[in-house]
């Protein structure tokens, strides 16, 4: 009981300490925004917040002076953090001291000299909690809002919210604090973000490939190189009569082509062209852990989204796979975390989208055993489905199991550490810390 007790107590501490941090961060931030009045774009949605914040910075950056929250900068601490453009501190209390002596320092700078700031900043905006949207977007003041989609499952990140419908609400605080002046663009083909658009006064822009979209994709498809293996995507932009073809590098899934569709939206909006626009988008460097396609051992191309996962983004990737022309497939699905009372169901939903999209199927983690099992009473093969406890025996496992001309899936929520598993699989795994997801010093510890 003194153990759990002084257990509590030391929360509490770390809570307590966080509120302060958090609160003389936000203070100093403020005091930048209120200091060179850059025009914010906010970015939230439960699938594609991060490739959608990259493409738009990819597309403004080579007009404008612009900055981004990299990694996941996308919470109440990561926000004044890109702001003040401050590193993570971690865990360590004199980097956070530092942090706020720098912060500090900056805004004193800034105020005595005229010093250069980005004109745009393009911030990615979570909410694991009630309030962390309406929070920050209160002294952010955004002009730019972009949804990108919930789809018709679970979002993710709804294990502390009420219902799915407050979990939404609280992603739409964005537009609602959009001036009259300002612009909301929403994905027309999600029905719940399309449904929000009466949440604004600003001006919409629809994105998407439904005909009645002003900024619309066309003739999506993946494109092969000369020895017939996957090398990306490709689509047709159409706005104002206009039409322009875009190729995307090093990817696969449709989500990829939404992100080009808002980041289009934006750029046009803020006066770029379309030949302008598809170029830059053309020579976009994708993040990591979000449908690359890598070399695997063997001849076998790897599909890593070992970034995160949830169900929307699970049907997306699978999406992806079955249109794949490609030897065998196989598809590695790990817990899919932050869905609370719907983890269960959610699970056993996707255990039902497998069959006919992959010949193997590889369950990893405890939630992951009902994909499984979901899929073999739905008449999936049931010596064709494994499970695996965790990321190192996956990985041991399919160095053995895998064959040239084998196509490979991973995807899973962070807590996972599926890219453990995709690193084992590589080509060249030296090239893991350019190519995988978490692979900085604090994450190798975990």
């Amino acid at each position: 009981m003194i153990f759990h007790q002084t257990d509590k107590v030391k929360i509490c501490m770390k809570n307590f300490s966080k509120k302060i941090i958090v609160w003389f961060l936000q203070a100093e931030a403020q005091a930048v925004i209120r200091r060179y009045k850059p025009k914010i774009i906010g970015v939230t949605g439960s699938v594609g917040k991060t490739r959608t914040k990259d493409l738009i910075y990819s597309v403004l950056s080579g007009n404008f002076s612009v900055r981004k929250n990299i990694k996941s900068f996308n919470s109440d601490i990561g926000m004044p953090l890109t702001v003040l453009d401050l590193p993570n501190a971690w865990l360590s209390p004199f980097a956070w001291l530092k942090n706020l002596l720098l912060g500090f320092w900056k805004v004193s700078i800034y105020y005595l000299l005229s010093i250069t700031y980005p004109k745009y900043l393009v911030l990615e905006l979570s909410a694991d909690h009630p309030g962390d949207i309406k929070s920050p977007v209160s002294w952010l003041k955004p002009e730019i809002g972009v949804i990108t989609g919930f789809g018709n499952e679970i979002p993710v990140h709804a294990e502390f919210f009420h219902n799915i419908e407050s979990l939404i609400e609280e992603k739409g605080e964005l537009l609602k604090v959009l001036p009259e002046n300002g612009v909301a663009i929403l994905n027309i083909d999600d029905a719940r973000v399309w449904g929000m658009r009466g949440n604004t006064r600003a001006h919409i822009i629809s994105y998407g490939f439904d005909q009645e979209a002003k900024i619309r994709g066309d003739g999506f498809h993946i494109s092969y190189n000369e020895e017939g293996l996957p090398k990306g995507i490709g689509f047709r932009i159409d706005y104002e009569g206009k039409s322009v073809p875009v190729r995307l590098s090093g990817v696969l899934g449709k989500g990829h082509a939404y992100a080009a569709l808002a980041a289009t939206a934006v750029a046009v909006k803020l006066g770029m062209n379309l030949v302008a626009i598809s170029q830059a988008l053309s020579e976009h460097v994708f993040s990591p852990g979000r449908m690359r396609i890598l070399d695997g051992l063997r001849g076998v191309i790897i599909i890593d989204d070992t970034y995160n996962s949830s169900p929307a983004a699970v049907k997306i990737a699978l999406e992806a796979i079955h249109e794949l022309k490609s030897g065998r497939k196989i598809v590695v699905l790990g817990d899919m975390l932050e869905l609370g009372k719907y983890s269960e169901s959610e699970h056993k939903k996707v255990g039902t989208w497998v069959r006919g999209v992959t010949d193997t199927l590889v369950c990893v983690g405890e939630r992951a055993k009902v994909i499984g099992e979901s899929a073999i009473t739905d008449g999936f093969v049931k010596n064709n489905v494994h499970f695996f406890s965790d990321s190192y025996k996956t990985g041991n496992f399919l160095k053995d199991f895998v064959t040239t001309g084998d196509m490979v899936l991973l995807k899973a929520s962070q807590s996972i550490r599926l890219e453990r598993a995709t690193e084992m699989l590589m080509a060249n795994p030296s090239q893991a810390s350019e190519l995988l997801v978490r692979q900085e010093k604090e994450w190798k510890k975990r």
